[in-house]
């Protein structure tokens, strides 16, 4: 009968089986530890450059208010944005509207404390005015009395105008831009240099138009 015979390995090269394995691990443990710092580093940056995108937006939105502002000589230039303020008892949203961008000529004072979560269904005028004379420029006289006609007033506001603003899908509204007069002196002045409302309506028109283009940036 032959006698089996057994292969025992010395102790020097388990142990050193045992060592290039356990550096195989290291190794690939270091690999994947590196590669998930990468991507974090990856994302950070990415994430950072988003928010300096959106910063960017928000600096372009302010500058072309104010260049508007300043193009037709009005007394304050306001971006007004809608937004869920809550639900009703019966489970519908509460439509509201905040200020998110003002500019304001010097001495004119702000809106922008003032009008927070406003309710949507207080001001229905304003909302039939957006849609039947958008960028139009309007006496605060021709109005009916009510809580539009009186917001204006308070802020000493004898004209204005609206534009809308919409969100990506060129349907949803976004909000709108109004353009406050607090006098009659820079309207006239324009009127009597030869400029008319319509060329007012279409430098309004586009102004909001590259206003709307920067808050859909800022928006993302």
């Amino acid at each position: 009968m032959n006698e089996s015979t057994e292969t025992v390995l010395p102790m020097k090269d388990i142990l050193f089986s045992f060592g290039e394995m356990a550096g195989a691990l290291l190794v690939g443990l270091g690999i994947g530890v590196l590669s998930v710092l990468k991507k974090k580093n990856i994302m950070r940056g990415w994430f950072a450059k988003q928010e300096t995108v959106k910063m960017q937006a928000h600096t372009r939105v302010h500058e072309t208010l104010t260049e508007l502002r300043m193009l037709v000589r009005a007394s304050r230039a306001v971006i007004f944005q809608y937004h869920n303020g809550g639900r009703f008892a019966d489970g519908t949203s509460i439509k509201r509207f905040s200020v998110t961008h003002e500019s304001c000529a010097s001495g004119v004072s702000g809106m922008i404390l003032e009008s927070q979560d406003v309710l949507v269904t207080r001001y229905m005028e304003l909302i039939e005015l957006l849609d039947h004379k958008p960028n139009q420029i309007i006496a605060v006289s021709s109005l009916s009395e009510g809580s539009l006609r009186s917001i204006l007033e308070i802020n000493n506001v004898v004209y204005f105008s609206l534009g809308k603003l919409k969100c990506q899908d060129s349907l949803t509204p976004m909000g709108f831009v109004c353009c406050h007069w607090c006098g009659f002196e820079e309207l006239d002045k324009m009127h009597e240099e030869g400029v008319s409302d319509t060329s007012l309506q279409e430098v309004i028109e586009n102004s909001i138009r590259t206003i709307n283009n920067h808050l859909l940036i800022a928006h993302k």
